[in-house]
């Protein structure tokens, strides 16, 4: 009875559907079953009802009787929607745009990466921001370099020409540039760097990448003609940043290394060597009848390599290069083979190892030329007291650190004047100071004993000698060459002058007619003389 009010409660709450074939079978058969109800359990028990052929719900006979199986109840959810059965239908969250699907854990390694990234970003943004900062402290720049050994650039002067036209900004981001706070620690960490590519063989080429110009051939019998200044474009007069940057690639571009030593390759460029020369003659054309003129070309230091080396390692031969600067120069120009004069003596101790210039000796060898054009007797070393500097690094190891050259410094040999050691110079605010013709540098730091030579590279100069009363004199017009050569002509004239056409503007006619100077001996080392930026100085100074 509790089966039946059951199943009378449900049938109640769904609609009365109409029976399917299949139902309407299971109808039949319930009705034939209650009309045998009446029979004794006996009789109906163990009679099996008869089979028919076809069955009123489709079935084929022989197949077995299906058994019914129960609907499950179903529960209808707030919104009237069926809910599953939780006893039939696994538990699964419903999907939600609102809830994504869970992520996966991810790895140490991963996690280990992100954190490196994160790490790296801001380190990187703090160096950013610590070098930006470091940049605005105007009064921590430095005016001087000593691992370079020379002056910095200094702050450009506001014009609105040059405003107009670029060249202050120009200068100003050089000036910016080349004076930035802690550049030593800076530069000097950039070439530890450099110096951990590959391995060190002892031997190795920095820059060579240029190309000279073809060498014009000239002989005795077809000499070239006295160069004139080559029409060109107005040019402005270059200044002591520009030379200076040029004078330092010419220095630096070509060099060979090899075993603690470095040697640069010179370049030829035929407008600058003709503008070189033309500016020359202008000076003796302006000083005929009042002043000789001579020209003294410092070869670079690669005139001690061997034929095969120089010839190997490329560049322009020197010798030809000097024969052919000679060549272009007015009749009245006196000139001096020194490429011969270092040749000779090319195993001796003639030029520094860790520095571009030429030592004494290899600047007397040239001296003792000079003389012999000039008609005057040179001063031995042998008769002047001299001093000697130990542990010089110049200007290659200042540019290139190498351990070898560290291993190895150069000595400064210098030898004092037999008439005076006193002189006057004019430093490069116009100031006169009083000066030794060699200095004491003991003590100095390794890269600036070279200066122990006429006090490094000063605008304007002057040595008496008062052991001479014969009213000679002689102006030397020279780069930092001219530093070790000019002491030794300080026993031949009375009266010696120096210019440094680098820190001068002096116009140079008119300095010898005011000081009725009687020689004038240009002293430039040949990579040097053969840029636009010298030649361009020069002529403005004639």
């Amino acid at each position: 009875m509790e089966r039946k009010d059951v199943n009378a409660s449900r049938t109640s709450a769904q609609p009365r559907k109409r029976p399917t074939a299949h139902k309407a079978g299971q109808l039949e058969q319930a009705g034939s079953a209650s009309r045998h109800d009446a029979q004794p359990k006996s009789q109906t028990a163990h009679q099996p009802s008869p089979r028919r052929a076809n069955k009123p719900n489709g079935i084929p006979n022989g197949q077995a009787k299906q058994r019914r199986t129960p609907v499950p109840r179903v529960q209808l959810s707030p919104d009237g929607k069926p809910a599953p059965d939780s006893r039939t239908a696994p538990h699964r969250q419903p999907a939600s745009s609102s809830q994504p699907a869970p992520r996966r854990k991810p790895s140490r390694k991963s996690q280990a990466m992100a954190r490196w990234r994160r790490w790296s970003v801001r380190g990187f943004v703090g160096i950013i921001v610590a070098g930006f900062v470091v940049g605005l402290l105007f009064f921590a720049r430095p005016t001087t370099s000593t691992i370079e050994n020379r002056q910095l650039t200094p702050f450009p002067t506001f014009t609105i020409e040059g405003f107009l036209d670029g060249s202050f900004t120009n200068d100003l981001s050089l000036w910016f540039a080349d004076t930035y706070p802690l550049r030593e620690p800076l530069v000097s960490f950039n070439q530890w760097f450099q110096s951990l590519y590959g391995i060190d063989t002892g031997e190795k080429m920095i820059g060579g990448n240029v190309q000279a110009d073809e060498l014009p051939v000239t002989t005795e019998e077809t000499p070239s003609a006295p160069q004139e200044a080559t029409p060109r474009e107005e040019v402005e007069v270059p200044t002591e940043e520009a030379m200076a940057a040029d004078i330092q690639a010419q220095i630096m571009n070509g060099l060979y290394v090899s075993n603690g030593a470095a040697y640069n390759m010179y370049y030829f460029s035929q407008e600058a060597v003709q503008n070189y020369a033309a500016a020359i003659n202008a000076c003796a054309q302006a000083l005929e009848g009042q002043a000789k003129v001579y020209s003294v070309l410092a070869p670079t230091n690669s005139a001690v390599l061997d034929d095969a080396t120089r010839e190997r390692l490329g560049g322009t031969d020197q010798e030809q290069a000097i024969d052919y600067f000679n060549s272009l120069y007015d009749p009245s120009v006196g000139t001096v083979d020194s490429w011969q004069a270092i040749r000779d003596h090319a195993s001796e101790y003639v030029y520094f190892r860790t520095d571009h210039h030429w030592t004494e000796l290899g600047a007397f060898y040239v001296y003792q030329k000079l003389c012999e054009q000039m008609g005057i007797e040179a001063v031995d070393l042998s008769s002047q007291e001299s001093m000697t500097f130990e542990g010089y690094l110049g200007t290659f190891y200042g540019q290139l650190q190498d351990p070898a050259m560290a291993a190895n410094p150069d000595s400064v040999e210098a030898h004092v004047p037999n008439g005076t050691n006193d002189m006057t110079y004019w430093d490069a605010n116009g100031a006169e100071q009083q000066g030794k013709v060699v200095t004491d540098v003991t003590g100095w730091a390794s890269n600036s004993l070279y200066g122990t030579f006429i006090a490094g590279d000063q605008p304007l100069e002057h040595i008496h000698n008062p052991a001479k009363d014969d009213g000679s004199s002689c102006l030397v017009i020279k780069d930092s060459f001219g530093c070790a050569f000019a002491p030794r002509l300080v026993d031949n004239f009375e009266d010696l002058y120096i210019i440094d056409f680098r820190h001068s503007s002096q116009n140079i006619p008119e300095f010898v007619q005011e000081n009725g100077i009687q020689n004038v001996v240009f002293v430039n080392n040949i990579a040097l003389a053969g840029t636009l930026t010298v030649s361009d100085k020069l002529a403005s100074m004639m």
